[in-house]
């Protein structure tokens, strides 16, 4: 296997893997007070969401700090991998400082990649990369690879209120204003340019969780897929949600594997409470 060192901000929500990785923690303030992602939870983000809230990219220095431990440990190639360049100017940023610290260590290679997707979506790119080195991929192999599964990588959310991707410019305020005055809730995903969109729209809550199925179910049509279920918030509804949704998926023929996942204080920011997303990476 060889040795090959990978870096992710923590919009990736990877979580708990097999294989060492660093995880640059993006910012979030909270009322003018800073903190890394990761550094509150989730009741304390949503006690106070209605505040002042705004996010930011990570410190330059900590994702410099990253790398050069790598190399320190003696890594000479390095692959990172980010949230959607067109919803964060993180991946730029990670772009800029691999450039530098290439041109100070001529024998290290750092291959940065964007996944032009969020969270869980993010999460399964970097997940597959990882198998990829295990299965003792080369490393251009490996880059290759996981370039080619940004395309085979979906993700699906719903949430109940448009008001937070709002505020934080994800959306127009006027649209989020007229979809929460008509009750419609919009099934969001991201696009082939890593951007925001809107894949269908229901009327409720609970119509757009079956809406978002069934988007989730022609993406992965009959291919074999692996995907993860991901939720905010800790509402009774929703972990009953969650756990139907998982169970349904793990019930599908060509479902190599599902598991659920957290997602980041960060992103939680421009979603709220009570998520609820799908995402899949097809395998065929």
């Amino acid at each position: 296997m060889e040795k090959i060192g990978i870096v992710v901000d923590s919009g990736c929500d990877v979580g708990n893997v097999d294989y060492t990785l660093k995880v640059v923690p993006l910012r979030i303030f909270v009322n003018g007070k800073e903190y890394s992602d990761g550094e509150i939870d989730e009741e304390y983000l949503f006690e106070n969401l209605d505040g002042e809230v705004k996010t930011s990219l990570p410190n330059p220095e900590s994702i410099r700090q990253a790398m050069l431990d790598f190399i320190k440990e003696g890594y000479k190639k390095i692959i990172t991998f980010n949230i959607s360049s067109n919803l964060s100017g993180t991946f730029n940023l990670f772009r800029l400082i691999s450039q530098e610290l290439m041109e100070k260590f001529n024998d290290v290679k750092i291959v940065n990649i964007d996944t032009l997707n969020i969270s869980v979506g993010s999460s399964l790119i970097v997940r597959r990369c990882i198998e990829y080195i295990k299965s003792g991929s080369s490393f251009d192999e490996v880059v290759e690879k996981s370039k080619e599964d940004i395309e085979k990588s979906k993700v699906f959310y719903v949430i109940p209120t448009l008001k937070y991707l709002a505020r934080g410019g994800r959306i127009g305020k006027v649209r989020a204003m007229l979809g929460e005055f008509l009750k419609m809730k919009p099934v969001i995903s991201v696009n082939k340019e890593g951007e925001y969109y809107t894949v269908t729209k229901a009327h409720g809550f609970k119509k757009s969780i079956n809406a978002m199925y069934e988007e989730f179910l022609k993406f992965v049509s009959n291919k074999k897929f692996i995907s993860i279920v991901a939720t905010t918030g800790n509402s009774e509804s929703v972990r009953r949600v969650k756990e139907s949704l998982l169970e349904k998926i793990k019930n599908i023929e060509n479902c190599v594997r599902a598991f659920e996942s957290d997602v980041s204080t960060v992103l939680s920011a421009h979603t709220g409470p009570d998520l609820v997303g799908i995402a899949a990476l097809i395998l065929d």
